[in-house]
């Protein structure tokens, strides 16, 4: 009875869906208009009579994974200071203010000369003997002139003003996120506020002003600590890819607090520039539009910002991995195993087979670590899967697989980890049943239909796809791939990746605080 209500749900889903795709491998059927400006920007538009709003995603081709040593943190700050508005949005007297700007960051760069100056004075002084007088009285001169400066900067700066905007016009779910690979910006309105979005997401990209700076880049480094170095899963993630990967840019999970706390506003205006391009852009809109006016909107205010030429792609290739490699955290916080295996990028034929690996052995309560060392061997508190950095679309360079566990005392870690190659060792030599194959194909497309049923899901979709892959019908081409995996491919995948040489563990080592501070 179960089964026949879950095919009844997804069968009216499909029914009410301006979509079809009723089992694995049947084409996801969109009506998709792709506009692509002079300048090279793309837009994705879909109408949705349904309701009187549109929703859009916006994403820019650049994440962290294009930061490079002195600029870590620049793309996650520079998201922060979209939202801080325009030449017009945000404050009083653009002209006082970019003066005041300009004064603080003369004032910023003179501090760090000063404190530089510093360091090598007491060099100097303890190392070489000398008797040099420090220079503390200018630099908290040089710290009054800063708090000035900023004292005046805040009788100008309209705080938030861009969100109110925003909310008075009705906007819903604005908000934006960093990723690996991509950056994204995320806004629904009503219907009659499409020229409004038009409008002020084209200043953002012609007239940013990085207002509030320092305050903000002191948030980006708060974020760290409070999502980082406070929670002991955090800290073994974080161990986990650093040793993992010992090339390519997937290493660094967060911004160093010493990076971040460097960065200046040229460097990430600079960042903007480059990779903030209408060529790395792809705007995807879905809802009670217009096709053909929303065109007319888009070239109107997108048009005119310059093309430019593509940055330098991310030459880096992760050399392979030459034997297993192993990593103890030690922290405040309960026991806990990863694991993490090298695998494909999303444009490798095998890197779909991980996708249904994935579901095999960690979704839900009849998958296989669950009903085994969950529920059987009672050795884990929980075993999950994921794919590093992941997405719906995949990553664009070669990446990882992850296991996520937590023993059940008295099962320690080394028990867990034990009982987790066995789960993976059967992949390797038991062909997947028939009937358990198909459910997952099925219930990955089903994911697929349901993650496309919200205006914010297929906008979003859609925007990723086509800045991934370079074309939004890559949804069904993905569809296609998982759709044509056999129990054969598994167990030659398995046997390809899952090996010792090619494995990362990191293993969390509670130290309560009491102990430590013997």
């Amino acid at each position: 009875m179960t089964r026949i209500l879950r095919w009844s749900a997804l069968l009216l889903l499909l029914l009410t869906l301006p979509i079809t795709a009723s089992s694995a491998g049947q084409e996801t059927r969109l009506d998709v208009t792709k506009h692509v400006l002079k300048n090279g920007m793309t837009l994705l538009l879909v109408e949705r009579h349904t309701a009187p709003v549109f929703y859009s995603y916006t994403y820019f081709k650049v994440g962290s994974a294009n930061e490079v040593g002195g600029i870590i943190g620049a793309a996650h700050l520079l998201e922060h200071m979209m939202f801080k508005g325009t030449r017009d949005i945000g404050t009083s007297d653009w002209q006082r203010e970019s003066t005041l700007m300009n004064l603080e960051d003369d004032l910023y760069q003179r501090l760090y000369q000063a404190e530089g100056e510093t360091e090598n004075l007491q060099f100097q002084n303890d190392i070489l003997g000398l008797d040099i007088e420090d220079n503390s009285a200018a630099i908290a001169a040089i710290r009054d002139s800063i708090a000035e400066v900023q004292r005046q900067i805040a009788e100008v700066v309209v705080q938030n003003e861009l969100e109110e905007v925003y909310s008075t016009n009705g906007a819903y779910g604005f908000n934006a996120g960093t990723g690996y690979d991509m950056t994204s910006y995320v806004v629904a309105f009503p219907k009659n506020r499409l020229e409004l979005l038009m409008m002020i997401e084209s200043e953002r990209l012609k007239n940013p002003v990085f207002r509030e700076f320092y305050t903000e880049r002191n948030v980006v480094i708060e974020e760290r600590r409070l999502k980082v170095d406070t929670q002991g899963p955090a800290k073994l993630f974080e161990q986990l890819i650093a040793t993992a990967f010992v090339a390519h840019p997937y290493q660094i999970f967060w911004e160093w607090e010493s990076e971040v706390a460097n960065l200046t506003r040229a460097e990430i205006a600079d960042y903007f520039k480059r990779y903030y391009s209408p060529g790395r852009t792809v705007m995807a809109i879905v809802g009670d539009i217009d096709v053909e006016q929303t065109i007319a909107m888009a070239d109107k205010y997108f048009d005119d910002i310059p093309a430019q030429a593509p940055p330098n792609r991310i030459e880096t290739v992760e050399p392979p991995q030459i034997g297993e490699k192993r990593v103890i955290v030690k922290f405040d916080a309960e026991p806990e195993l990863n694991i993490a295996y090298h695998k494909t990028s999303y444009a490798e034929p095998d890197d779909v087979v991980f996708r249904i690996i994935e579901r095999l052995l960690s979704s839900g309560r009849t998958s296989r670590f669950y009903k085994n060392l969950v529920e059987g061997k009672r050795l884990a508190l929980y075993a999950e899967t994921s794919q590093f950095p992941g997405g719906a679309a995949g990553s664009l360079d070669p990446n990882l697989l992850i296991v996520d566990a937590a023993p059940k005392a008295p099962a320690t870690c080394a028990d867990l980890e034990t009982a987790i190659y066995e789960e993976i060792d059967k992949l390797k030599t038991v062909p997947v049943d028939s009937l358990e194959l198909e459910k997952i194909k099925n219930n990955l497309v089903a994911e697929f239909v349901w993650g496309m049923y919200s205006g914010f899901g297929l906008a979003d979709k859609l925007a990723e796809f086509e800045a991934t892959a370079g074309d939004w019908r890559y949804v069904n081409t993905l569809q296609e791939k998982m759709a044509a995996v056999t129990a054969e491919d598994i167990m030659r995948v398995a046997k390809k990746y899952f090996t010792e040489d090619n494995r990362t563990v990191a293993i969390l080592e509670p130290v309560r605080e009491e102990a430590s501070h013997e």
